[in-house]
This record gives structure tokens, C-alpha cells and sequence, in this order.
């Protein structure tokens, strides 16, 4: 059963919001489906297969933008190769002011209010003056960061207790929190249902996986990817492209294909796997 093309884009609409706040590592095809439900006033079972095959095909586009932008991360975060040998100079830090430097900087402050119209003799000698105060000064304040504050040499702080968390002995984790501990461990992986459940691979697909023979639909999208990375098989003039090599024209049957389209052919390459 096929849907309108009105009923159809209500839905994509609905499935896309609930992948884009989803972790597509974890989402299974049955809560999807379940979203679409809440949001519509019928009964959408007799349309399950359907939905189902329009579900497939929005986690699909989603997992292929999601992998081209780690691809084009990884390459934003690697450097361009130097040229000839030539290495392009990082930016010079700027050097910080040593304390002479600071000082001849006040002197020459100071020197600048002295009365141009005295003789130069008379001026040689008030200069000489001002800096003998500036050392003067600076020599104080220099003593002064020094000297110990007062008791400071008979007394020392008490140093500050940190306050450890008690930790549950391990009599009272098993005893009291062991339900809580076993949830929390169950939540973290990945569930094997829906788009996450392992699938048998075509002889081609798993040549091009380095012999892998049963893998979930991410797994194999993300590992087709990283043959593409490895391999610099994205079109330069338009990345959505992929360059088919020999392993990967096996599977996909051209010599090059779009991403989006690249899923849709990887579908023919699984196979579900009999309990």
C-alpha cells in the first residue's frame, strides 16, 4: 500500500523531527512509528508496512548526512601538506616585557616632564634623580611582595580537609542498587532491534568490509564510509558523489554514485538473519 504524496510528506515531516532528536545509534524503527501515531488522530496500522519502508528510508539520508559530516570534519581538522618543503611560519607570539624594559619605559616617562627649558646640565641631573627614585621605588615594592606577612613566618595555615563522598560499600550495591546498576548498564547499549539489529551481508558487501559477515545497517553504512575517507573517494567538484573503486563496484554496480542513492543499493546487500 502506497501513501499520498499529502500523507507522505506529513510523515517525513514527522519522522525527520524525531531522527534529528534522536541518537541514531539507539532509535529502533517501532519508536518512530510510535511518534507518527501520537501526532495523527487515525489509526495508522494499516499503513505499517508502508511507513515502515519510508522510516528505512529517512534513517538512511539521515545516517549519510551524518557521515559526510564527519567527513568533512576530519578533513577541515587536517592540515594542508606542505609544498616543496616549504612550511608556512606560525604567528609570532608577542614577547613579554621583562622588568629592565619595564623600567627603562617609566624612566623615560618620568624623564619626559622634566622642564625642557633648563639648562642641560641641570636637566642631566634632575633625570639622573628621577631614576634613582624609580629603582628606589621599585626596589620597595619588590621588598615588600617579599617580606612575609605578619605571623606568617611562625604560623602556617591549616590546611583544608576535602570532604570525600561516601562511597556504597559493595555489600550495599548488590544488596540495594543492584536493579538500578543493571538498568543503567542496559540503557547504554545499543538495542539489537530495528535498525540496529545485525544483518547478513552479501559475499561482495563483506569483501568490501575486510570479511565482516554480519553487521547492523549503521555499522555498514559507517564502515563504507571510512573506505571512502581512506580512500579519497568523494568527487571533488560535488562530495555527495562517491567515486566507485573496485571493491565498492561489486556492491553498487557503477562507477559512481550519489550518497543518498548508495544506501537504497546497500539495502539489496542485507539480509536478515534466521533465528
Amino acid at each position: 500500500m502506497s501513501l499520498p504524496p499529502e500523507v507522505r510528506a506529513n510523515y517525513i515531516g514527522i519522522i525527520d523531527s524525531i531522527l534529528a532528536q534522536s541518537d541514531l545509534s539507539r532509535i529502533s524503527e517501532k519508536k518512530v512509528r510510535q511518534g507518527i501515531q501520537a501526532k495523527v488522530e487515525y489509526d495508522i496500522t494499516p499503513q505499517k508496512a508502508a511507513i515502515k519502508g519510508l522510516i528505512l528510508e529517512r534513517f538512511d539520508i539521515f545516517n549519510a548526512r551524518q557521515q559526510e559530516l564527519e567527513s568533512k570534519t576530519e578533513q577541515a581538522a587536517t592540515p594542508a601538506p606542505a609544498t616543496n618543503g616549504y612550511h608556512a611560519p606560525s604567528p609570532e607570539r608577542p614577547t613579554p616585557v621583562k622588568s629592565p624594559a619595564k623600567r627603562e619605559a617609566t624612566s623615560e616617562t618620568v624623564s619626559d616632564v622634566i622642564d625642557e627649558s633648563l639648562p642641560k646640565k641641570k636637566r642631566k641631573e634632575l633625570s639622573v634623580d628621577a631614576d634613582a627614585a624609580l629603582a628606589a621605588r621599585l626596589q620597595a615594592e619588590e621588598d615588600k611582595r617579599a617580606r612575609p606577612t605578619r605571623g606568617g613566618s611562625s604560623k602556617k595555615a591549616a590546611p583544608v580537609k576535602k570532604k570525600t563522598p561516601k562511597k556504597k560499600t559493595a555489600v550495599r550495591v548488590r544488596g540495594s542498587d543492584e536493579s538500578d546498576l543493571d538498568d543503567s548498564l542496559t540503557e547504554k547499549k545499543p538495542k539489537n532491534t530495528g535498525f540496529n539489529k545485525p544483518m547478513n551481508l552479501s559475499a561482495a558487501l563483506s569483501e568490501l568490509l575486510q570479511g565482516e559477515t554480519a553487521l547492523s545497517r549503521p555499522q555498514c553504512v559507517k564502515r563504507i564510509w571510512q573506505h571512502i575517507r581512506e580512500h579519497d573517494l568523494q568527487d571533488p567538484s560535488d562530495k555527495r558523489n562517491i567515486i566507485c573503486d573496485e571493491a565498492m563496484r561489486k556492491v553498487f554496480k557503477q562507477d559512481k554514485i550519489h550518497m543518498f542513492t548508495m544506501n537504497k543499493v546497500l539495502n539489496q546487500n542485507l539480509y536478515p538473519i534466521d533465528d
